[in-house]
């Protein structure tokens, strides 16, 4: 039996994986709590932070009995620990929320009526913004676009490749913070410990059905330097492989980026409906992606 079959477990489960995230940690859990929907856990999970992280959460998890907190006795990389608060999770429905993004009082209930009116949604994200660290409008020139997700999968894979590759690649940092089916989740690989494996994890997610957009605004992204994804941004990729592997040095910095490619390419496989369509798959995302590799 999943936890959230038990009658006593709460329809939504919220995880906040978070290391070191004094800055806005408290910004964010009271955003968390301040929901109009209000059946719901929040499980903070922290990578064995050194700053103030844990006196933060543990204030909240004193006052709030929806708030779990949990400490890992070592830092075990960015990716397990953002599986492990998905682990613990007890609820019908999940999403990740960053230990430094904001969310309006509606999200959660807007994001629930979308997954219950339409059983062939797997992960519903609300109209979303960009915010920097001073939590001031972040848009800059990125392009933020809307999809209307196809239902075939393999026309919806050919959306999310020209989602990824495109101008609109951003959008990936707001759709790993919908609310997601928990049985969806259980059925993919969850988050790997590479780069870009949010994309393999929407990719896989999206074998199993649709994405749908919210069009009421409940979710700010926050853009700083000290957000996990910034060495990516930065071309860092040492600085990146920590963030996954902390007490590991990379044998390989270039087969390790690379395995991204190898996943997606079976997601790509699964989702075609004939050898004509996978191929035209790869081609597509080998031709948006290849360049990506680069610098080495």
């Amino acid at each position: 039996m999943r936890e959230h079959e038990r009658a006593d477990a709460p329809t939504v489960s919220v995880g906040v994986p978070v290391y070191n995230g004094e800055a806005y940690l408290e910004q964010t859990l009271e955003a968390l709590l301040d929901q109009s929907y209000t059946d719901f856990e929040l499980i903070v999970c922290d990578n064995a932070s050194t700053d103030r992280t844990r006196e933060i959460a543990e204030g909240f998890a004193a006052s709030d009995d929806r708030v779990r907190y949990l400490r890992n006795p070592r830092n075990i990389g960015l990716a397990k620990n953002f599986n492990r608060v998905f682990q613990l999770s007890r609820g019908k429905y999940f999403r990740w929320a960053m230990a430094d993004d904001l969310v309006d009082r509606t999200n959660l209930a807007d994001c629930v009526a979308a997954l219950e009116a339409d059983p062939g949604v797997v992960l519903a994200v609300p109209t979303w913004d960009l915010i920097d660290a001073e939590g001031r409008p972040a848009r800059g020139d990125r392009e933020l676009a809307s999809f209307s997700w196809d239902e075939d999968p393999g026309r919806r894979m050919a959306q999310f490749l020209d989602m990824i590759n495109g101008r609109s690649s951003i959008a990936v940092l707001a759709y790993l913070s919908g609310l997601i089916r928990s049985e969806a989740v259980w059925g993919t690989d969850q988050l790997g410990s590479y780069p870009c494996s949010d994309q393999v994890l929407l990719g896989q997610l999206l074998l199993r059905g649709r994405f749908v957009e919210v069009a009421t605004p409940s979710l700010h992204v926050r853009l700083h330097e000290a957000s996990a994804g910034h060495g990516i941004g930065t071309g860092d990729y040492a600085a990146v492989h920590r963030t996954f592997f902390p007490d590991n040095p990379p044998a390989n910095l270039l087969r390790w980026r690379a395995t991204r490619y190898r996943k997606m390419w079976d997601v790509l496989r699964d989702a075609a409906s004939s050898s004509s369509q996978r191929l035209a798959l790869q081609a597509r995302y080998a031709k948006g992606s290849a360049i990506q590799l680069l610098p080495i």
